[in-house]
């Protein structure tokens, strides 16, 4: 019966889709279509060559074959769209009871942080000075107070985000199981996490089943092939998995390296400097680097500078946006009951994946990149950390390509160089810098600034470079 030769085939290609398929990696269909294609193609040639019939009959027998192979491929898209379009519909008509209740609380302290921003008006006659700073100070406090509910309800948001992007895939779990069971690793929970617009990353917990360790390298390698691209532990995570139960974070691999390197010098008559920096990777590929100058010079100087760059760092490896970090620390220097201690801020973050570099910079100085054709000023502007409850944060983004050289300074550097020539006179120092590592850049740039007297306050060069991988 003819009917029976389509149903052979289809079985055929459902054996060599059982064999070879892979979950969500788009070639299901086509395995599914080459082999029942080439079964009908082949029982159909095998018949007709046996029976002797003529070449244009065989040749149109592979081209039954050919149409059947393309028909297959093509049912199996429209079933994806079909199946992707119902389940789109679903999830945009089925909302989660929790991610109501974290709208219905994102919108409450929205509303509660609009409410704190409805400052009666001061009276036009106050009784005395002290009064109307007493009423300006209260209406400074209300404004931040409304800037900080107004982040916590965007955090909310990210994190209802973060929620619903980590996903579980029985089927992938599955397979990795089955592959690193072969090393001697017990996979006991796998999550994906794939936001959208970002790289994906995997955490697994596993440990190992007999007194043996294994290389988290090799387990990436299973992941790798497994996953279509090249996958990595995230920095600082385990090198190796042992019997002890861990969870270790795997990542795409990222297309830049970077180094960096610091030089710092104090004021004179000064034992501590009031400039600090930081320098942190995330695992989504983000590289930062920043900066803040204390106002002044010192112990308290250098206290609070440090304390900035400390709840910056941890504000973004909690998975806040650099602007909302920086927005919350400004309110709560503002908010210090005592008189509070200005800073600056100059956050640079690299994506080690583009080589795109953004810009956070409250009240920081000139910020310089080292192109293989020039040298590119990049300003900064406003007021330092904790001055008012509102800051403005103007976003700055370049691109960075292969060998580009970022350079960071606090104030005390360009205030070294002649007056009114500062900018001019740093660009000519980086584009002569010989070649070297970030930290012996950094170096040698200090000195040449030195040759220019000694500085009237403290300095501090942050230097970062990429490369390819």
């Amino acid at each position: 019966m003819e009917w029976t030769k389509y149903v052979l085939s289809l079985v055929f290609g459902g054996c060599l889709l059982m064999l070879f398929g892979r979950k969500e990696d788009g070639r299901d269909k086509w395995l599914l279509g080459l082999g029942a294609g080439s079964c009908l193609a082949a029982m159909e040639l095998t018949v007709e060559y046996m029976l002797g019939e003529p070449q244009w009959k065989m040749a149109v027998s592979a081209m039954k074959g050919l149409a059947f192979f393309s028909a297959v491929v093509l049912a199996g898209y429209v079933r994806d769209w079909i199946v992707g379009g119902r389940r789109a519909l679903t999830d945009m008509e089925v909302a989660h009871p929790i991610r109501q209740w974290m709208e219905d609380y994102q919108e409450s302290f929205a509303q509660l942080s609009r409410s704190f921003c409805m400052v009666p008006q001061m009276a036009a006659e106050v009784n005395s000075r002290g009064d109307r700073i007493l009423l300006d100070r209260l209406a400074e406090s209300r404004m931040a107070a409304a800037g900080q509910l107004r982040e916590m309800s965007q955090i909310l948001v990210g994190t209802m985000e973060r929620i619903y992007s980590t996903r579980e895939d029985t089927e992938l779990e599955q397979e990795i199981g089955k592959r690193l069971r072969l090393m001697g690793v017990r996979v006991h929970k796998v999550f994906f996490y794939n936001p959208l617009g970002r790289k994906r990353q995997i955490y697994m917990t596993m440990n190992t089943r007999r007194k043996i360790c294994v290389p988290v390298k090799k387990i990436a390698a299973v992941l790798s092939d497994l996953m279509d691209c090249e996958m990595m532990p995230a920095r600082d995570s385990r090198s190796i998995v042992s019997q002890e139960r861990v969870t270790v974070l795997f990542v795409e691999g990222v297309a830049y390296n970077v180094l960096y390197g610091v030089r710092k010098e104090t004021r004179q008559q000064e034992a501590v400097s009031g400039d600090n920096f930081s320098v942190f990777w995330l695992p989504d590929g983000q590289f930062y680097a920043g900066l803040s100058d204390g106002m002044g010079s010192g112990i308290q100087a250098c206290t609070q500078s440090e304390l900035v760059l400390d709840l910056l760092q941890q504000f973004v490896e909690a998975g806040f946006s650099k602007e909302t970090a920086v927005r919350m620390i400004n309110a709560s220097i503002v908010l210090q009951p005592e008189e509070p201690v200005f800073s600056t801020i100059d956050m640079a973050s690299i994506d080690l994946y583009t080589g795109v570099c953004d810009f956070v910079k409250v009240g920081a100085g000139v910020s310089f990149l080292k192109k293989e054709n020039g040298v590119e000023c990049i300003r900064g502007g406003g007021l330092p950390a904790g001055v008012t409850s509102q800051i403005p944060l103007e976003p700055y983004r370049i691109r960075m390509y292969d060998g580009n050289i970022l350079f960071l300074m606090t104030d005390g550097v360009i205030s070294a160089l002649p007056e009114g020539q500062e900018e001019e006179t740093m660009k000519h120092l980086i584009r002569n810098l010989p070649q070297g590592t970030p930290a012996e850049m950094a170096e040698r740039l200090m000195e040449q600034v030195r040759t220019y007297g000694e500085g009237a306050d403290d300095m501090t060069i942050l230097v970062a470079g990429i490369w390819k991988r």
